[in-house]
């Protein structure tokens, strides 16, 4: 059975005033932990960890490594699920690919009638492809912020380790971490390589358009076509799979998830381990250390 780290404490009161000691600033963190005030919380562990007290060391690098993968969670609440994006580029590539076709079919028969309405499925597939660039973008946004604050998450909990190498809760954090991180690069990867295809789709549907308004006199011309010859999105790049914002380190308006999300981190972990409240042999890791 896991024993935290429990300490006695007086209750303090909201308007308590700022921290002076390395004790008070890991007591506030771990409050503001409770509270789920993560911004607050890492401040003050970081001034815990940075006073370079022994005493509060492991645990405040404990500590962070929680806030550091909860802010990760946060992120991903903020953009599309990276499955839901791509679903949505899938359904988009393939009406792209069909437009395509239908362009090659009219260019080569050359008749007015199959040349405009393939035009018109041409533009309605490129908008359709530019909705999921920027569906896919949003969710590539979304996984490079929440991979930033879990490596730093990995990074706190193995610092943790390497000063208390019998600290099995933190290096089973940190495995957890490991395993999240990996799936998330998967997801990373996969997006990146639709965004690239679509991409690449938009530029070829877009020559076949150009031929086309080539063939189609003023008169034929679908209502609205000068409008499609705006410029081609670019493609949403997103972080390269393991870069880092900012490196591991010892100095230390949102919608819910979907039940999609959810899925996606119970699968990241397997078999339910969750950085949640309780004992590691129920299945989880426990929360963070506790004041003294």
């Amino acid at each position: 059975m896991t024993t935290l780290f429990l300490l006695s404490l007086a209750a303090a009161k909201p308007e308590a005033p700022e921290p002076e000691t390395p004790r008070d600033y890991f007591n506030s963190g771990a409050r503001m932990l409770q509270q789920s005030n993560l911004w607050r919380a890492e401040y003050c562990f970081e001034k815990a960890l940075g006073s370079q007290s022994e005493r509060f060391q492991n645990p405040a690098l404990y500590n962070l490594g929680q806030v550091r993968y909860t802010q990760g969670i946060e992120e991903l609440k903020k953009g599309p699920s990276a499955g839901a994006a791509s679903g949505r580029g899938r359904a988009a590539s393939q009406h792209a690919t069909q437009a395509t076709h239908g362009a090659d079919e009219a260019l080569a028969s050359g008749e007015m009638d199959k040349l405009v309405n393939a035009y018109l499925q041409g533009r309605g597939a490129r908008r359709e492809l530019k909705e999921a660039l920027k569906a896919v973008k949003a969710a590539l946004n979304a996984c490079g912020k929440t991979l930033a604050k879990w490596q730093r998450a990995d990074g706190d909990f193995k610092s943790a380790v390497e000063l208390e190498p019998k600290d099995a809760d933190s290096k089973f954090n940190a495995d957890v971490v490991d395993k999240s991180i990996a799936k998330l690069v998967d997801s990373i990867q996969q997006l990146q390589q639709m965004a690239n295809a679509m991409g690449q789709q938009n530029q070829d549907l877009g020559e076949k358009m150009k031929q086309m308004r080539g063939k189609i006199p003023a008169p034929n011309m679908p209502p609205g076509a000068p409008g499609d010859e705006e410029e081609d999105e670019d493609f949403p790049q997103g972080k390269e799979p393991g870069q880092k914002e900012e490196g591991p380190t010892k100095e230390g308006g949102e919608i819910p998830l979907t039940p999609e999300q959810a899925s996606w981190l119970l699968d990241a972990f397997g078999s339910g381990h969750l950085l949640l409240p309780v004992e590691p042999t129920k299945g989880g890791v426990p929360k963070g250390k506790e004041p003294w």
